[in-house]
């Protein structure tokens, strides 16, 4: 008979403090399963290359899971990575690693453009709800459609560079991944499915296609060179800032952390909506991973009054995306606790916003059509 064992393999990631090393230089090894980020005093870890390293922790193993589906595509990647060595020879022939190096570059520039329109379409709302004349809100929403311009073509120029450098299906998977930035879902469980929709012969001229993007992106940077003492439209919110440093732990599925930062930010800002949405969102998140069925109903009822608590503190000025997000939210737990009927009025609140955008519409919409069939 044959004998069979199973061994569980353990991944480490270590950030190795080196005081001597020159300021912006962080080295990365990977010996095994052991990732090594060696980084100078001061180093912002979110922002340098510890981030990209981390990211390649995070995906080798999803390359690896995905290896089989992988192969089946080795010739049409080969022929894209042949294209590029004729440009640079130091490019790596090795499929995997170019598959793995360009979801890497995909999933840094597009949460990248992501944080930064959050921010600035939050900001740009609330400088809205603040002019007076018709004119003064063109000006603000045609400047906003102007930053999110350039914060397209920087991403452009982002996944450009990442292709000649050999990650040749850098666009492909930033196509892929758009709008998944803020869902929640994990896309291990997708990824099988993106790379069997993979056509290589679409990603042959992705260097010409996004070419515009690109020289409009080169040009700010360098016009940013230029003024550097300049200031940007983004202009950071203490509140905003420390909600994208617990969102980083929400994506690692630290909710119990995320949970606890979440709940001393409301303590200095107790009238916050924001806050409150976050809170609701991460103690849902943490109750999908409970089997015990009352100790998943009792997170359930923590985040609904979270949720309540978002409606509760809404004011003029609070962003109606947030509303209606936190409506369909609220409309699902009901949901879930078999409420059918409250859930669909729910959905309608939300339907009545209307399609703002980064709101919930859509969902809404379809949820309260299947609720309404299933009557």
């Amino acid at each position: 008979l044959e004998k069979t064992e199973t061994r569980e393999r353990a991944r480490r990631f270590f950030i190795v403090p080196e005081m001597l090393a020159p300021k912006g230089t962080v080295n990365f090894r990977n010996i095994g399963d052991d990732y090594f980020a060696i980084v100078p005093p001061q180093t912002d870890l979110s922002r340098s290359e510890v981030r990209r390293a981390y990211l390649q922790f995070v995906v080798d193993p999803l390359v690896l899971k995905n290896g089989k589906d992988i192969s089946a595509m080795r010739d049409g990647i080969k022929t894209l990575l042949d294209e590029r060595r004729k440009e640079n020879a130091d490019i790596s022939p090795d499929v995997f690693l170019a598959v793995s190096r360009s979801l890497i570059a995909a999933i840094d520039a597009r949460q990248i453009e992501f944080d930064k329109t959050r921010i600035v379409t939050a900001q740009a709302r609330r400088k809205i709800d603040q002019m007076k004349t018709v004119d003064e809100k063109k000006a603000v929403s045609a400047e906003l459609a102007q930053f999110k311009k350039s914060l397209s073509d920087e991403t452009a120029l982002q996944l450009s560079e990442a292709y000649e450098r050999g990650a040749v299906l850098s666009f492909y998977f930033a196509d892929q991944l758009k709008g998944l930035e803020d869902s929640g879902f994990d896309i291990a469980g997708s990824l099988r499915e993106i790379i069997l929709s993979l056509d290589t012969t679409k990603e042959t001229n992705r260097l010409t296609q996004f070419a515009e993007a690109k020289k409009n992106a080169l040009a700010a940077r360098e016009e940013r060179r230029k003024n550097s003492g300049s200031q940007e439209m983004i202009i950071e919110n203490p509140v905003t800032k420390r909600l994208l440093e617990i969102d980083a732990l929400t994506k690692t599925k630290n909710y119990v952390e995320a949970e606890k930062q979440l709940k001393q930010l409301l303590e200095a800002n107790p009238l916050e909506s924001r806050v409150y949405y976050n809170l609701g969102r991460v103690v849902s998140l943490s109750a999908e991973g409970i089997t015990d069925t009352e100790a998943r109903k009792l997170r359930l009822r923590q985040a609904k009054v979270a949720y309540e608590n978002v409606l509760r503190s809404v004011t003029p000025q609070t962003d109606v995306a947030l509303v209606s997000l936190s409506y369909v939210a609220l409309a699902r737990i009901y949901e879930f606790f078999g409420e059918s009927a409250y859930a669909i009025k729910i959905y309608e609140a939300a339907i009545k916003i209307g399609n703002v955008t980064d709101g919930a519409y859509t969902e809404a919409v379809a949820s309260r059509e299947r609720l309404m069939k299933e009557q």
